[in-house]
């Protein structure tokens, strides 16, 4: 089994920011659907080009819970056209 998730936004939107955004998306999107036993793969739209710290927190924190950080080093896929997204991704939640 593999987690996979494609997130969706409205077309408009091409930056991610905010704790409580990052929440909801995650409680919406994933919530209930996340089997932490296998690997996570997260597509993110080509579109987004920008996310900031505290919607990776926000968004993450379940995760985090969960897996922790490790975990996330080892058995999330983030696929985005954003630039070594994991490495961002990793920094902002240490």
């Amino acid at each position: 089994m593999h987690n996979h998730f494609e997130l969706k936004f409205d077309k408009m939107i091409t930056k991610l920011a905010g704790n409580p955004l990052g929440k909801q998306v995650f409680k919406e999107q994933l919530m209930g659907n996340v089997n932490y036993e296998y690997n996570i793969t997260i597509v993110i739209p080509d579109r987004i080009d920008t996310i900031a710290s505290s919607f990776i927190q926000g968004f993450f924190e379940d995760i985090v819970k969960n897996i922790g950080i490790s975990g996330i080093e080892d058995r999330v896929s983030i696929i985005s056209s954003i630039p070594d997204i994991k490495n961002l991704i990793i920094r902002n939640l240490l």
